[in-house]
């Protein structure tokens, strides 16, 4: 009777993770394709930029920009906050989130190459987990 039980058991389990996952597929916002390219167009013209500081800030708006279109509303930290699930790694998108508040509100704040690199690195991997790129 006990193997008998844990047999119904685990196919109500089964059952349950299949229905949560069938309804997380089916009711979670997606993009609108045209939403999407014009992300896709932006950022192509922010990488452009000679100026690395003005690009951070400009992909840190972008990623804000999605996430809104996405349904999520508040402010960047608020939505990366209500978001973890749909990042990789949230903790490189807040550091990279962080570098652009450095820009802003440090005086004479200086983005070297190496922290530019790997903070648009964090912003491209963001929108490749947002299914955008």
């Amino acid at each position: 009777m006990k193997i008998f039980l844990t047999i119904v058991l685990v196919f109500i389990i089964a059952d349950i993770l299949i229905v949560a996952y069938v309804m997380y597929r089916r009711f979670r916002k997606k993009m609108p394709k045209k939403v999407a390219e014009k992300i896709r167009e932006n950022w192509k013209e922010i990488i452009r930029q000679k100026d690395h500081s003005h690009a951070i800030m400009d992909a840190d708006k972008l990623l804000d920009h999605a996430l809104h279109e996405m349904g999520l509303e508040g402010n960047l930290g608020a939505k990366f906050k209500k978001s973890p699930h749909l990042f990789k790694n949230i903790n490189d998108v807040w550091a990279a989130h962080k570098v652009r508040n450095n820009i802003a509100h440090q005086i004479n704040y200086k983005v070297d190459e190496q922290t530019y690199k790997r903070t648009m690195l964090a912003f491209k991997q963001a929108f490749k987990d947002l299914k955008i790129f």
